[in-house]
């Protein structure tokens, strides 16, 4: 019996089973080594694709082309956008300036008319003041007819006076507008009519009616206004008709019994009383001469609009 246990102490180590020997994990303390988790097939294959999907083969570098074609599209979006503005302000400019244009023939057909009318009844003044004066040259002769020197020294102690109507080159120039005129031959022509041959004759109508005023002041040393009372309670209603009972008043003391008489029938006054009636004659005719000028003027510059920018006639 203790034979055969030395027998079985003498066997060789390698055949000791395996379940015998200890395990080194269970003898071993652990380390800090190995508390790491020992990565598996897919958190590698994981962390490789996060680290190289930058060089994924579907995004390739970009070539100058393509940044050029880019940038072309860009420009053009934004010069067709520019055009389409452009083309819009352009329309609306034109419509603007068409419809300063229209106001302005509309002020242009008010002045002709206005013009026209002066023209004549101012004609007709100077015909008043040419019999005037002949009455006047047969008074320092002696031969006085107070009757009709009252009548004449009526009807001529005024004149007809043009008021132009500015409105709509007033509007163009204070708005700064006048660019929008792009004929330059009719934008000198509006400006020839109204800084030149308006002003002009603006100017001649305040020469005449100093003139006009001289006379009136002058004739105050002759005529006596006492009899024609009833002139001065006549409301004048400009654009209408006269009645004919304002006329039948006015001429009363012409043809009534009282007669009327000078204050003063001194032939060396009354030659200066002629000079002042010859020379309201005379201003009245440049003055004539000027709206003459403006009328035909005005005319000429309503054709030429009506003609640039196709207005019916």
């Amino acid at each position: 019996m203790a034979e055969s246990e030395n027998i079985q102490a003498e066997e060789p180590a390698e055949n000791i089973s395996e379940a015998t020997i200890p395990q080194q994990e269970n003898i071993l303390p652990r380390t800090e080594a190995d508390s790491f988790e020992t990565p598996t097939n897919d958190k590698l294959q994981t962390e490789d694709m996060e680290v190289h999907h930058h060089t994924h083969p579907g995004h390739h570098k970009k070539k100058w082309t393509d940044y050029f074609w880019e940038f072309l599209m860009l420009f053009l979006a934004v010069f067709c956008g520019f055009l389409a503005e452009y083309q819009l302000e352009h329309k609306i400019e034109k419509e603007r300036g068409r419809k300063y244009m229209s106001d302005m023939v509309e002020n242009l057909k008010y002045d002709t008319i206005r013009l026209n009318r002066n023209l004549q009844a101012n004609k007709l003044k100077i015909v008043q003041l040419d019999s005037f004066r002949a009455e006047i040259s047969n008074a320092i002769k002696g031969n006085i007819n107070n009757n009709r020197l009252y009548d004449l020294w009526l009807k001529t102690q005024d004149f007809n006076q043009v008021v132009f109507n500015r409105t709509s080159v007033t509007q163009l120039k204070n708005a700064g507008n006048f660019r929008l005129i792009t004929n330059t031959a009719l934008a000198q022509s509006i400006g020839d009519y109204y800084e030149r041959v308006v002003s002009a004759c603006e100017s001649q109508e305040e020469n005449t009616r100093n003139v006009s005023t001289r006379l009136d002041i002058f004739s105050s040393h002759f005529f006596y206004y006492e009899p024609f009372d009833d002139l001065i309670k006549t409301e004048i209603q400009f654009g209408k008709p006269v009645p004919d009972s304002i006329i039948e008043r006015n001429n009363k003391p012409l043809k009534g019994n009282s007669p009327l008489a000078l204050l003063n029938t001194n032939p060396e006054e009354l030659k200066l009383l002629y000079n002042e009636a010859a020379t309201k004659e005379k201003a009245l005719q440049v003055y004539n001469s000027f709206i003459r000028w403006a009328k035909e003027d005005a005319e000429n510059l309503m054709i030429q609009i009506e003609d640039e920018y196709h207005f019916k006639k």
